[in-house]
């Protein structure tokens, strides 16, 4: 019963939340690793000095001194529409990126997108990067940008350390993206987010600093979503959040040198905070 009560909860969630385009590319413009499950996942790597696709198979070690940051696309892109996003992360932030598809998306494995193959797909794309081809964790950032939020968040909520997060446009449940949170009674909504892309309650186990934009006249995730996450950010991940008169997907074009300042710094403070001693535990 609990099977069939989750499938029937993912095919519906799947027909709400993805509309991934028309596939733009082949297999031979993208590298692919597996995840836990055995699904395909399309990546690319955009590198500063000429934002062009690398092969990381024939790259067996990272001697970049760049950070490499993990983007999670939103639910209407893939690596091809995010291109020139990515690109110009890379050139804007001196950064590697690396993006990649979720499972239904572009050439990724065919089928239906799930909290738990997108939660895949992200470990198996980091344990690329950090695992097989070397990048220190130190140099690793998350970057989610709308339901690309809940890939990163989970990611780094677990115990694959990374210098820290950045979230724009984030939603903090899938609840929470299509419901009024302030007419939910509080115990009902802490009930229900569970249902799909619980970032608000792992944002407690974030142990990393956390960044958060959101636009004040989104009308796709309202800010309240940003605000509940930040609201939840544990000491260890607080940093002060960016809110502007802007809507879902007009953050850069509206405020791009407001926003490209408070990343800098946000990076920065990463930078610092990686260089200290580590003492902690990951399950302090």
């Amino acid at each position: 019963m609990g099977s069939l009560a989750s499938t029937v909860r993912d095919v519906g969630l799947q027909q709400l939340a993805f509309a991934p385009p028309p596939c733009a590319y082949t297999l031979g413009q993208c590298d692919t690793v597996m995840t836990a499950d055995g699904d395909r996942v399309a990546l690319r790597l955009f590198v500063q000095e000429q934002n062009t696709l690398q092969n990381w198979r024939a790259r067996r070690d990272y001697v970049d001194t760049r950070l490499l940051i993990i983007f999670s696309h939103g639910n209407s892109d893939d690596i091809q529409t995010s291109a020139p996003y990515c690109e110009w992360l890379s050139r804007t932030f001196d950064a590697n990126v690396v993006s990649y598809d979720y499972i239904g998306f572009g050439q990724s494995t065919k089928g239906r997108t799930t909290e738990v193959n997108m939660c895949q797909a992200i470990e198996a794309v980091y344990d690329l990067a950090v695992n097989r081809m070397g990048v220190p964790p130190q140099q690793v950032v998350l970057f989610g940008k709308s339901i690309g939020t809940g890939p990163t968040v989970s990611l780094a909520s677990g115990k694959r350390p990374t210098s820290g997060v950045i979230l724009v446009s984030p939603l903090a449940s899938g609840v929470r993206c299509v419901c009024d949170s302030e007419s939910v009674p509080r115990a009902i909504l802490e009930c229900i987010d569970g249902v799909f892309m619980p970032s608000v309650q792992r944002m407690a186990q974030v142990k990393v600093p956390t960044c958060v934009v959101h636009g004040t006249d989104d009308e796709v995730i309202g800010i309240d979503n940003a605000q509940a996450l930040v609201a939840r950010c544990g000491a260890l991940a607080v940093y002060p959040p960016l809110y502007v008169p802007a809507g879902h997907n007009d953050i850069e074009a509206r405020h791009g040198p407001l926003f490209v300042a408070h990343i800098r710094r946000f990076l920065g403070y990463t930078a610092n905070i990686a260089a200290l001693p580590y003492t902690r535990d990951v399950d302090d």
